[in-house]
């Protein structure tokens, strides 16, 4: 019975949501930190919007793709190689930057989902990432601040954190 009281509470929530799909991306650049490796790395941000609720909130599937290189020297173990992130999220987003129209000069947005963390020809690893940001315009140019963590699963230790700057693109002001 209380689940169907908590499903019926959901939908009535939900009665002025629309399931129009929209498609936003970002581009930027971002730093990420692991026991693993440090490095610098630029990102495309591609994100789906698959329901609006009300004019300040959409729900949306994103990934922030990250390809970065990094090297290590001067140690006894000197390493170099490109590394990529692919996490793939459920984001709650509102205010600026929520969808293409979003005239509000602040947003922010939370998610969670998971991600892959790949070291080329030396290590990979996965695991739950949580995500969130705040957007913002300077003049008519909107932008991101992004922080993201992931809880490393596959036995390396090596739980990662990044930041990212990112300026958001196909929005009309």
């Amino acid at each position: 019975m209380k689940r169907i009281l908590l499903i019926i509470a959901l939908l009535g929530g939900l009665s002025k949501a629309n399931a129009q799909l929209e498609y936003i991306h970002s581009a930027g650049v971002g730093y990420y930190h692991s026991y693993l490796d440090k490095y610098g790395a630029i990102q495309y941000w591609p994100r789906l919007n698959f329901l609006q609720m009300g004019w300040n909130g959409t729900l949306s599937l994103d990934t922030r793709l990250s390809l970065g290189y990094f090297v290590e020297q001067g140690t006894y173990a000197e390493e170099a190689y490109f590394t990529t992130l692919f996490p793939v999220t459920i984001n709650w987003n509102m205010k600026n930057g929520n969808t293409r129209f979003a005239t509000e000069q602040s947003g922010w947005y939370i998610g969670a989902g998971a991600a892959l963390h790949e070291g080329w020809g030396t290590y990979s690893n996965y695991g739950p990432y949580a995500t969130g940001g705040i957007r913002f315009d300077v003049g008519e140019a909107p932008f991101d601040i992004n922080a993201g963590y992931m809880i490393d699963l596959s036995g390396n230790q090596s739980s990662q954190i990044n930041i990212s700057f990112n300026y958001m693109l196909n929005m009309y002001q």
